[in-house]
């Protein structure tokens, strides 16, 4: 897919990009993988860059969180609703730019970096790493996940025209990234399995994923006990690898 046809995916996809009221937790169940990963290596007071940022639900995670963090997109109706958010909630330290990533990169270094669901999309994934590693200051953390090619929905063939909807150009398994990290320069630091079928299910399918919004409290925490269940039968649909740069 070109960068042109990219940006007009997620054109679309944002279109209707809703302005956020509050900071996330957490518990919240949309974000809760992520944020545990983000939150046992992101430590406060860091730059932080993060790649695909979306409407920025996580970047004001992290810079109410006291870092100071930049979000670039390809999208720039993503872009308008993340600094409409920031200025909501009166957000100063996050800043957003519309940014055809790995094609234009920032001028400056990070501390952190998150590439999450991002570099399934483009069409030279390892010129990507190639990118966040010039990005990532030394001993700088860098987290990517991304759509598991062994996730059960995807294996019967129920989860490809979700792929194709999104502009998902491939999936990996986790010795792919991890091979592909390691070549790049990175040292691995943890790589995980995540996201159970059950979980999978609620975002791929357009009906199901309308009851997401209805999980919060203790039905989060029920239905991600449930999931986990399902995780350990079934496989993963979602890996996680976090690397550092000597």
């Amino acid at each position: 897919m070109s960068a042109q046809n990219r940006r007009k995916t997620h054109e679309v996809f944002h279109k209707r990009a809703l302005l956020q009221k509050r900071i996330i937790k957490e518990t919240n169940f949309t974000y809760r993988i992520i944020l545990s990963v983000l939150n046992k290596y992101f430590i406060e007071k860091k730059k932080i860059l993060d790649i695909g940022c979306g409407v920025g639900t996580i970047c004001l995670y992290l810079a109410n969180r006291n870092n100071n963090v930049f979000g670039i997109d390809i999208s720039q109706n993503a872009i308008t609703s993340c600094k409409q958010s920031a200025k909501s909630l009166h957000i100063k330290n996050a800043s957003f730019e519309r940014m055809d990533f790995p094609n234009s990169i920032p001028d400056e270094k990070f501390d952190y970096i998150l590439c999450s669901e991002v570099i399934e999309h483009l069409e030279n994934d390892e010129l990507a790493l190639r990118k966040i590693y010039s990005l990532l200051k030394p001993k700088g953390v860098a987290i990517i996940s991304t759509p598991s090619k062994n996730a059960p929905l995807y294996r019967l063939g129920l989860a490809r025209n979700f792929d194709q909807r999104v502009g998902h150009l491939r999936r990996y398994d986790l010795e792919d990234l991890v091979g592909m990290c390691r070549k790049t320069g990175f040292h691995i630091l943890e790589t995980r399995k995540t996201e159970g079928v059950l979980r999978n299910f609620l975002f791929l399918n357009p009906i199901a994923g309308k009851f997401v919004r209805f999980i919060k409290f203790f039905i989060s925490d029920i239905v991600t006990f449930l999931d986990e269940i399902s995780l350990r039968l079934f496989g993963e649909s979602q890996v996680f690898v976090v690397v550092g740069k000597p």
